[in-house]
């Protein structure tokens, strides 16, 4: 390396550093000052980050939800109220959180810490018995659940300690946390555990050490101008990976989080309109809703970010996106197990539509062949991540297929010249079909540009000529008919022919998770043959 190049690069990493830190606070010894002792007393966390933004901006609302506003002072106390619940009610045992979208959930979140309680986040779309499965399995002996899934809980038949979640009536959140005094410090350090999608199976309980951010995290503050004290809008649900992490910087930069129980595109595109809303955090599925209807909608302030992950990003919805709402769009790429592994940049969605950009500081990206070796740039390969923030384990005692210190993510992509993750899908959906590879979100995306059709799921179904034939399952656009022969025919002037559905399912909706992922293994059921 040349001097010069030596003094640009140490002095442009002065500047980074330097713009993180004005960003965040790291100038205000107020700030510092508050956030030193909240980590000397709850360790670091989002307890410590909650305590922290409640000395330091004690008026300031923390969460505005559909019943009201908190602010940071009153969500603080309430979660110390209830971390002395969780400690006299459940023991050594784990809390479990079953829960839509509100200030209550972040509350028995923060609490669970300070009572040093292991902390389980359920999927809204668990039945009973898959419900009385995880209980089991994760050690929970007390549930904080919401009204609305107490026929879950009893068709769980459960014996162990149920909270009402929303509401302000006895046995409640709200009557215990107007009662309970404040936490003493925990003598154990709470573990967070996260269910995976299920996509393929029933989920697997993903266990995350509560430890304090590493170098990745600031590498993900340098990718994204995140700032103190803005305006959130959390649309996935808390309890899935992405939606929390969103809302843990939230919160850790003393930001409002906005959240709602369901999400809803005319209410959001209202909240945007009426909201000054600087970050919107969404998956894809959201994303494009919120593009179609916007059409329909008065105009609407523009967020200064707009962040999403959770499945794949079609490039041309990022582009369309941005072409509408202005380069003001990121997309994340990791998993539960891996975390936040690359993000894509505005100006790298506009160079490589559909790119998930490139690794943080701290995170490294490995593209390994079956035999565990790297592959050149350009060559398809497994994607693997490696970083200080992957899960510790799933808590039936299984891990992730890892090779040194990189975990395998379940996906296929490469890299190219410039250093930018291309993701092609997951090992398990690649459909090989008379010899030749067809990943489906190429498929699904030429088929969701047709005008006619909402939505698009692929699939490979067993054939007794081409091993496997490729099937497209189509939502249309309400109050549209759909003609097969049309689409086909416009499916073929972008795709190989042997990527081109030899069969169409025209379906109402398709199976898929609270967070917009297809559950493919329920498909081949769907739906009547339009074409053979």
């Amino acid at each position: 390396m040349r001097p010069r190049d030596l003094g640009d690069s140490f002095f442009g990493e002065v500047t980074r550093t330097a713009d993180i830190a004005v960003r965040l606070g790291g100038l205000d010894p107020f700030l510092n000052t508050a956030r030193a002792v909240a980590v000397a007393r709850w360790g670091a966390g989002v307890a410590a980050m909650v305590a922290g933004s409640a000395m330091r901006y004690p008026k300031r609302v923390a969460i505005s939800d559909a019943t009201g506003e908190i602010t940071y002072s009153e969500l603080d106390r309430q979660a110390s109220a209830l971390g002395c619940y969780f400690q006299e009610a459940g023991g050594e045992g784990a809390v479990g959180i079953l829960c839509r979208n509100h200030r209550w959930f972040l509350s028995a979140q923060v609490g669970a810490e300070r009572a040093g309680a292991d902390l389980v986040l359920l999927s809204t779309a668990l039945p009973g018995p898959k419900l009385a499965e995880v209980v089991e399995r994760e050690g929970i002996t007390t549930l904080v659940v919401d009204h609305e899934f107490r026929d879950v809980v009893e068709a769980a038949d459960l014996d162990i300690e149920v909270v009402a979640a929303d509401g302000e009536g006895p046995g409640s959140l709200a009557e215990v946390a107007s009662h309970q005094g404040r936490c003493p410090s925990p003598t154990r350090r709470s573990r967070l555990v996260l269910l995976t999608s299920g996509t393929t199976g029933p989920p697997k309980g993903a266990r995350r050490e509560n430890k304090a951010p590493g170098f990745d995290s600031l590498g993900m503050f340098a990718h994204v101008p995140y700032r103190m004290g803005d305006q959130y809008f959390v649309g996935p649900p808390l309890f899935h990976a992405w939606g929390l992490s969103q809302a843990t910087v939230a919160l850790a930069t003393g930001s409002t989080l906005h959240l709602r129980p369901r999400f809803d595109v005319d209410e959001t595109l209202t909240l945007l309109r009426e909201q000054r809303i600087d970050v919107l955090a969404v998956v894809p599925l959201m994303l494009r809703r919120l593009l179609r209807g916007a059409a329909d909608h008065p105009p609407m302030r523009r967020p200064r970010l707009v962040l999403s992950s959770g499945n794949v990003l079609a490039g041309e919805l990022a582009i369309n996106w941005m072409n509408r709402f202005g380069d003001r769009l990121y997309n994340f790429y990791g998993s539960t197990e891996t975390a936040i592994g690359t993000i894509a940049t505005p100006h790298e969605l506009r160079r490589a539509p559909g790119t998930v950009g490139r690794a943080p500081r701290g995170v490294t990206v490995g593209i390994l062949d079956p035999e565990g070796m790297p592959v050149p740039a350009g060559t398809l390969g497994r994607v693997h991540l490696a970083s200080s923030m992957q899960f510790s384990g799933y808590t039936d005692g299984t891990d992730r297929e890892r090779t040194g210190t990189l975990m395998a993510t379940g996906d296929l992509g490469w890299l190219d010249q410039d250093g930018l993750l291309h993701v092609e899908g997951r090992v398990n959906d690649m459909i090989v079909t008379g010899g030749e590879n067809v990943f489906p979100s190429r498929v699904e995306e030429v088929l969701e540009h047709h005008p006619d059709v909402e939505m698009a799921a692929v699939v490979g179904v067993d054939d007794e000529d081409y091993g496997q034939r490729v099937v497209a399952f189509v939502v249309p656009v309400p109050g549209v008919a759909i003609d097969v022969d049309d689409l086909l025919e416009a499916a073929g002037r972008e795709l190989q022919s042997f990527k081109v559905p030899r069969e169409v399912r025209v379906v109402d909706s398709l199976p898929m998770t609270t967070t917009g992922k297809v559950v493919r293994h329920r498909l081949a059921v769907l739906g009547e043959a339009k074409r053979v």
